[in-house]
């Protein structure tokens, strides 16, 4: 399978996972910014995983290969959106725990165990 392909599905859905934790977080007020978090989901979200999947090509030092997702994902979001306390704590708790979720929808129904190549799960194909 292409490799191309394979990462735009996997950020496609990322990006849906990261619509619908800002949603649960954001209750009532998720239409009011809904252009604001769409622009924020897709610097967020795509930004990180461009600066993971060129690494290389960008020349970035180590650290900030890390550290640049990092701050797209968990600060972006609760700083832009002008969250509150227990709004950050939610968004913060959601997103840790949809990362895992995200790995394990695609290593067990697609087969693809590269997103977290550490957590080893079984592909639904080959049980």
């Amino acid at each position: 399978m292409d490799q191309g392909f394979k990462y735009m599905v996997i950020a496609a859905f990322t990006y849906l996972i990261f619509l619908c934790v800002i949603r649960l977080v954001l209750g009532k007020q998720y239409k009011a910014k809904s252009f604001l978090i769409d622009i924020i989901g897709i610097l967020a979200v795509f930004g990180s995983l461009i600066v993971v999947k060129y690494k290389s090509a960008l020349k970035l030092p180590e650290f900030l290969v890390y550290v640049l997702p990092f701050l797209l994902t968990v600060l972006l979001p609760p700083l832009a959106l002008k969250m509150n306390s227990d709004q950050i704590l939610k968004y913060l708790v959601l997103s840790v725990l949809a990362v895992p979720v995200i790995h394990l929808f695609f290593a067990f129904f697609i087969g693809w165990g590269d997103l977290l190549p550490f957590i080893r799960i079984p592909s639904l194909w080959t049980l």
